[in-house]
């Protein structure tokens, strides 16, 4: 990895989430959801901003994380609140790939 290793936790194996599915992970006592689009791993705040339901048991719908209690879309890439009722994004976390291993960023972006 480019970046050091202390900023990124290990989370899964790639083949651990396949494509247009979620997956729900730890990182330093956060729940994360990865998720998989296009080829693209993407990792978002796994707890909704509107009533706090696990979005890894959400689906992927278009370009966004359809909360499974409300169904509040989130921007895949953003973490944008595309659909009500929710109102607040989600963080958004550094995904990298590195031999078959996932690796997700210990702090959103921004922070």
């Amino acid at each position: 990895m480019t970046e050091a290793t202390e900023d990124y936790q290990p989370v899964a194996g790639e083949d651990d989430l396949q494509e247009g599915s979620l997956l729900g992970v730890d990182v330093d006592g956060q729940r994360i959801v990865l998720a998989k689009l296009r080829g693209e791993i993407y990792a978002l705040g796994a707890v909704c901003t509107h009533r706090g339901a696990d979005l890894s048991e959400g689906v992927i719908e278009g370009g966004m994380i359809r909360c499974p209690w409300h169904h509040s879309g989130f921007d895949i890439k953003t973490g944008e609140a595309v659909k009500p009722p929710a109102r607040d994004p989600e963080p958004v976390y550094d995904v990298k790939v590195e031999d078959g291993q996932i690796w997700v960023s210990r702090r959103p972006r921004g922070t």
